[in-house]
């Protein structure tokens, strides 16, 4: 069964694998966010059975998480974290054994809102150390479809810094292109 490369963006997709994917693989571009993720994915999923599916794009870290501009971790579990304390049962994991390639691996959460101040970012990296706009859906989707899921992200900026000048996209970029070389081999 193939696996299928999952991408919030064309510029991930691009900016990773600026020659195409790698022969044999499939990719899907969910759009930006929670819902954009879960239903694209889950058309993905009807359409076509899929063992592994590797969500592949940036993140912001939180400062708590110790991470550098351009690190690039496998994300273990995720958790809709505007939702806690409310609903507690918002945690996604994986379910896999960690990536081919090693990283470190770190939680995540999932944002309706990226932190925008230093507080909220505090708050929030007391739970997680990076921030995405897609991966619980991700992970969701994929456990209610039976997929092994696995997610890499890198870092391009922290999270409550909303300054985008100040992002460093390109590198992250550079991280994830580096690390998809393992695809090749």
């Amino acid at each position: 069964m193939p696996t299928l490369l999952v991408f919030a963006t064309e510029m991930e997709k691009n900016g990773i694998f600026p020659d195409g994917v790698p022969l044999g693989y499939d990719y899907l571009i969910t759009g930006v966010g929670i819902l954009s993720t879960a239903l694209s994915l889950g058309k993905a999923f009807q359409s076509k059975k899929y063992e592994k599916a590797i969500q592949i794009g940036i993140a912001g870290a939180y400062r708590s998480s110790g991470l550098s501009i351009c690190d690039v971790v496998e994300v273990e579990s995720d958790c809709l974290i505007e939702f806690l304390p409310w609903e507690p049962n918002t945690f996604f994991a994986s379910g896999v054994l960690p990536f081919e390639k090693k990283l470190k691996l770190v939680k995540g959460a999932t944002v309706l809102s990226c932190a925008k101040t230093e507080e909220a970012g505090e708050l929030r990296g007391k739970i997680a150390q990076v921030e995405s706009m897609e991966g619980a859906a991700f992970f969701a989707v994929c456990k209610e479809c039976v997929v092994q899921a696995v997610q890499i992200r890198a870092i391009s900026n922290y999270a409550a810094l909303y300054d985008k000048s100040k992002w460093d996209i390109d590198g992250a970029l550079d991280g994830l292109r580096g690390w998809s070389q393992f695809f090749n081999n």
